[in-house]
């Protein structure tokens, strides 16, 4: 796939990312590599590498997934050209021209979805060299689990590229020489959806329940990762019976627990019982530098040195609206308030790991995992499965609601019901994930359910226009001539 790997280089060689592994495997090593079970075992975890740096690059989980939503005031970033970039993404200015020789501009790397298909090019290298290596390697029928592996890797990257574009090309084929690749256009996203559900139906077959005695449980995917991601894409797909069916599968393997409340920010220092996918962040060759990451734009002192108020202003409004139930230990724990002048500032803190190198204080990292899906989320969705299939249980959904809303420690909802009560569910999870790259995916799934907007900068009939998903940047378009832009932004892009 030619779109692949043409800009490849010059998208991923970000100075803030240096820690990194960015690139996947060189076709040139093929022929040296695949010989023993350790070969497959960093092949596979490359795909979990590249699936982190594209989530990293400028931000991506949080720019795509919270940015836009009302959890940020109108004009929430402190000065410098990189802030009004992530100032026109949080308005929904997805537009903007860019110089196409500009790839270091934030809102150009925004619009390029590269990353995503280095990372899939790896899963598709994993699934062809590893069905050819002899049975003889591998250790206890491990084969399956890195097949199991590179299934999910795949299906985790197109679903997050189906929400975040829509139609996107879709390719399974390994190239032994990507010149080859052919030119491809974007395929409808109910066919890219129904690969990825056909890939999750292979991994859920090779894939065993978490191990809780591995170090690398919950940030490579297990069966549960599988069902958690087949429960969001089902709920994206408006299937909400096979949404429920996902869920229950998750949450009555026993296999994770909700953590109590006194260990709440246990969450986010990584592989909690709660969890159930992250992508690992926490180690000093994975973590970024403090600058370039979600915990330098919005944490302060005492965590971060020097820095009085975060960079990006949250939304007053909204966080009390929230958290307005008195004792909530989510804002309780996950907020502090800074002040300058007159002015009080809220800085959340659950990405507050940081790490001065040999005590410099100008030279940090960031050492959070991204947490992907946890029991929070999935017991939320099933809430949300049962109040918006067609033939509702509301009593299951309260019960569902109130058990997260009594590990916080506020008081559990009476009688709702109807679109009221999908509101309310939609409120729970931006209390429960705030900051946690879900929300504006909730509003979307909101809106189609009950036709209530809860965008700022996406009003109704933008919203049936599907101004939601993002435009293609024009540079992809030079790249292969087969790709047409995003319907929405047909015309409004240069």
């Amino acid at each position: 796939m030619k779109l692949t790997y043409i800009i490849d280089a010059l998208l991923l060689c970000s100075a803030c990312n240096k820690f990194l592994d960015k690139d996947p495997l060189s076709t040139a090593t093929d022929q040296t590599t695949w010989k023993s079970e350790a070969d497959a075992n960093a092949s596979v975890a490359a795909c979990y590498s590249l699936l982190r740096s594209a989530f990293n690059a400028s931000i991506q989980f949080y720019v795509y997934g919270d940015l836009p939503t009302d959890e940020f005031t109108p004009d929430f970033v402190l000065g410098g050209d990189g802030n009004v970039a992530y100032m026109n993404a949080a308005k929904v200015n997805w537009g903007v021209s860019v110089p196409v020789a500009n790839v270091y501009d934030v809102r150009l790397k925004l619009r390029v979805y590269t990353n995503f298909y280095s990372a899939i090019a790896q899963s598709n290298r994993c699934l062809h060299f590893i069905n050819t290596m002899p049975e003889s390697v591998f250790k206890n029928s491990s084969r399956n689990k890195y097949l199991g592996e590179a299934y999910f890797t795949r299906a985790f990257a197109y679903f997050y590229m189906a929400r975040v574009w829509g139609d996107v090309p879709l390719d399974t084929t390994y190239y032994a020489d990507n010149s080859t690749a052919p030119q491809l256009a974007r395929k409808p996203q109910a066919e890219v959806l129904a690969q990825c559900i056909a890939d999750l139906d292979m991994a859920r077959q090779f894939l065993a329940w978490k191990d809780a005695s591995s170090s690398d449980r919950v940030v490579r995917g297990d069966k549960g990762a599988v069902f958690a991601l087949l429960a969001h894409l089902y709920a994206w797909k408006g299937d909400y019976d096979k949404c429920n069916a996902a869920c229950d599968s998750l949450i009555k393997s026993g296999s994770y627990s909700l953590l109590p409340a006194a260990s709440y920010m246990n969450l986010y220092k990584g592989q909690s019982d709660e969890s159930i996918f992250e992508i690992s962040n926490n180690s000093t060759s994975e973590s970024l530098l403090t600058a370039s990451s979600i915990t330098g734009y919005t944490v302060c002192a005492p965590y971060l040195k020097g820095i009085t108020i975060p960079q990006w202003q949250f939304n007053n409004a909204t966080i009390a609206g929230l958290y307005y139930a008195e004792g909530d230990t989510r804002y309780k724990q996950a907020f502090t308030i800074a002040s300058s002048g007159s002015s009080d500032y809220f800085s959340c803190i659950k990405y507050a790991q940081v790490e001065y190198i040999n005590n410099n204080t100008s030279y940090s990292i960031a050492k959070n995992n991204l947490l992907i899906f946890r029991l929070a989320d999935i017991k939320l969705l099933k809430a949300e499965a049962l109040a918006a299939k067609a033939s509702p249980d509301e009593a299951g959904a309260i019960t569902l609601v109130n058990e997260i809303r009594t590990r916080a420690g506020i008081p559990a909802y009476g009688s709702i019901s109807g679109a009221a009560l999908q509101d309310s569910i939609v409120a729970e999870r931006g209390r429960e994930l705030f900051l946690e790259g879900s929300r504006f995916y909730d509003f979307v799934r909101l809106a189609r359910n009950t036709g209530h907007i809860k965008f700022p900068y996406i009003n109704a009939t933008e919203f049936a226009q599907g101004k939601y998903y993002w435009p293609l940047d024009p540079s992809l378009f030079l790249l292969n001539s087969k790709l047409t832009q995003t319907p929405y932004w047909q015309g409004k892009i240069q």
